[in-house]
């Protein structure tokens, strides 16, 4: 109550001196205006007329202004939004004085002059505006010999002409830029040379900028509009990089919406988003408020690169609990200082290994997660070759078990983290993954809850990914390793990877996949190339480039669908939906071939079977699967043994379906 009286109080003498404001300018205005219409000498009868009703018009003017709410508004923070709002409050005030003027004629044998009125209206409207805006007409005026008085500010060329470049200009004319900066001019790519913009003229085109820069001697390069065509924009800022000017980019306002700078006007670096030339996503955060908010989440892998954006971005939503899981404690510790600094985040973090069914269980019974976003796997492809037993445990069954238990404790929605090496899979990581999305994809077929897939491709600065392991390698001075001169993979930036990832959700059915729309394909020699001059480093002469070949299980180009998938769009134009004419494997089928194959560990050739068990389920290829583990013949009446049909296996006087005893001696229970 307090804290209101006091509010109150504040906003009422607030209204009090703006009132008082216009009491004293209304007045001056008219009598000026006065002076005006009788050019200095006006008739007794006029100054009369006018000091009798000047009361009654400022009245007008006080009352509409109070019911227009010009009063309240901030106006040093106005927009020209706020100068049309005032021009129609001032031109109503006029109007109504002109009118009740004329009306007043017939009852009286005098009235005011009309022209007299209208000058009046005008200059209450150009004194109120100057009033209004008298902190930055005072800055403005001064402007010129505040920078006189500075020595040697930082020379400014502005490249592209839009209303972020506009709003830049405004701030180091008032000098309100951190840095002490004098604008010499503007770079336009269409044709406005000469033209001038706040004063500064329009210099020239892109391809001027090297000659630009040396002869108005400019330091700073600042690149307010980037071309939307990618190798146009790479174009630019090597151009921009070649010269010897310092290079910086004012962000997008889909960085500025998604919070990752407060002010809009913020410089940065040039960046690998810039060098990738991607213009990010915008998702509609309504609907993913609808499906977050309110909600127990559950995100596996959260130390991880993706899981831990997904974390910061979920909090965005105002979950009531966000559920943290991972196995490395440490990077929980990192993750929770930097998003949960004050303490007062829904967070909880989870010790946890995915593969850990009474663990798991316990977790779900505990916090009864709602939405789950399934991101925890191992990534690295030449790393799993080597280990595809760890491949199995984790990206397979762990994922079977998280969904099971997903499944068993009724969660409302599941989302599988995928990965464009899952089509047609030529390492085992990639294998797994498309294991997982069939398991996904078999599940949903069971309960209310909602299983989908989502799939895409590289994501920029993940840890041991090309991007980050190219500029360790620039750092040390080379050479930095390509593996093939033809490579492409698709590349995506990690925040608009999840956000997209959480708008999938917001709309998909159960056993989906969803796909990512990621673009054009980047050349990792190009994207090597344009790193090492990004650092303003030569090829071959101060940085070596190696070519080391093709590492195992690594592809010359990604694909983000199969031939057969029919790609279908949905409401984001960044998000399809893959159709399939193949059919699924049941549940059952598939969750006991996994069972066998992780129970084939145990034979002497064990890694050797599992690498090729996975590739051989990944195709779909189960009776090829069996007949190698099993030695059963299984191609002519699989699908009668998978439905319970005539062969079966007599175990302990108790006739078994061959699947169901694999998994009744396992730690999973049986389906169904």
């Amino acid at each position: 109550m307090v804290t209101m009286v006091i509010h109150n109080s504040d906003l009422l003498k607030q209204y009090i001196r703006r009132i008082i404001l216009d009491l004293l300018i209304i007045p001056f205005a008219f009598y000026l205006a006065w002076l005006i219409r009788f050019d200095g000498h006006i008739p007794a009868k006029e100054w009369g007329a006018l000091t009798r009703h000047i009361a009654p018009m400022a009245f007008v003017y006080i009352t509409i202004k109070l019911v227009c709410g010009i009063y309240r508004r901030l106006w040093a923070y106005a927009s020209f939004r706020d100068i049309i709002l005032l021009s129609e409050t001032v031109g109503l005030g006029t109007l109504i004085l002109v009118v009740v003027n004329f009306a007043l004629t017939s009852h009286y044998s005098y009235r005011l002059s009309t022209g007299g009125l209208i000058i009046g209206g005008l200059l209450t409207l150009t004194l109120s505006t100057m009033a209004k805006y008298r902190h930055q007409l005072i800055a403005m005026f001064f402007a010129p010999w505040l920078r006189r008085m500075k020595s040697n500010p930082e020379r400014v060329l502005i490249v592209g002409v839009n209303e972020a470049a506009q709003q830049l200009a405004t701030q180091i004319y008032l000098r309100k830029c951190e840095m002490d900066y004098e604008l010499v001019g503007f770079i336009d790519s269409y044709n406005g040379k000469g033209m001038n913009i706040n004063g500064v003229e329009i210099l020239g085109a892109p391809d001027q900028i090297p000659a630009l820069v040396r002869d108005k001697q400019v330091d700073v390069i600042i690149i307010a509009r980037q071309p939307s065509d990618r190798e146009e924009r790479w174009q630019l800022i090597s151009t921009c990089l070649e010269t010897a000017a310092q290079v910086k980019v004012l962000p997008d306002m889909v960085e500025v919406i998604e919070g990752r700078y407060e002010d809009p006007l913020t410089l940065r670096d040039v960046s690998i988003d810039d060098i990738l030339g991607r213009t990010p996503a915008t998702v509609n955060a309504e609907s993913c408020q609808r499906i977050l908010a309110d909600k127990v989440v559950l995100v596996t892998g959260a130390a991880g690169s993706i899981g831990s954006e997904l974390c910061r971005q979920i909090l965005r939503f105002k979950p009531r609990l966000l559920l943290a899981l991972d196995n490395n404690e440490s990077g929980l510790y990192e993750l929770n200082l930097e998003i949960n600094r004050n303490g007062r985040s829904p967070l909880q973090l989870v010790v946890a290994d995915i593969t850990d069914w009474g663990k798991m269980n316990r977790v779900f019974q505990q916090y009864g997660p709602q939405v789950v976003f399934h991101a925890a796997a191992y990534k690295h492809v030449p790393l799993l070759e080597y280990h595809p037993d760890e491949a199995l445990r984790v990206n397979i069954m762990g994922t079977v078990i998280a969904s099971e238990v997903a499944h068993r404790y009724e969660a409302e929605r599941f989302v599988f983290i995928s990965t464009d090496k899952a089509v047609n899979p030529s390492s085992i990581m990639g294998a797994s993954k498309r294991i997982g999305e069939l398991w996904i994809k078999s599940l949903s077929k069971h309960g209310d809850t909602i299983f989908t897939t989502v799939r895409f491709g590289n994501v920029v600065g993940s840890r041991g990914s090309v991007l980050p392991t190219f500029a360790k390698q620039i750092e040390l001075g080379g050479p930095v390793t390509v593996t093939h001169p033809e490579m492409t993979r698709f590349f995506m930036s990690i925040p608009e990877a999840v956000s997209l990832v959480l708008q999938a959700a917001t709309f998909s059915h159960s056993g989906e996949i969803l796909m990512l729309e990621m673009g054009e394909e980047v050349s990792i020699l190009s994207l090597a190339q344009r790193m090492i001059r990004l650092k303003g480093l030569r090829i071959h002469k101060d940085i070596e480039i190696k070519f080391v070949g093709i590492r195992p299980g690594e592809k010359l180009h990604e694909e983000l669908a199969y031939s057969e998938e029919l790609k279908e769009t949905t409401p984001h134009p960044n998000i399809y939906r893959l159709q399939s004419p193949n059919g699924s494997i049941d549940r059952e089928t598939l969750l006991g071939v996994i069972l066998i194959l992780n129970h084939s560990l145990r034979m002497s050739n064990g890694e050797q079977l599992v690498r090729e068990g996975i590739f051989q389920i990944a195709s779909h290829d189960i009776d090829g699967f069996l007949n190698r583990v099993t030695g059963l013949d299984l191609t002519r009446d699989w699908h009668q043994l998978a439905e319970g049909g005539a062969t079966r296996v007599q175990t302990g006087g108790t006739v078994v379906h061959p699947i169901k005893r694999h998994i009744a001696e396992s730690a999973l229970p049986v389906p169904g």
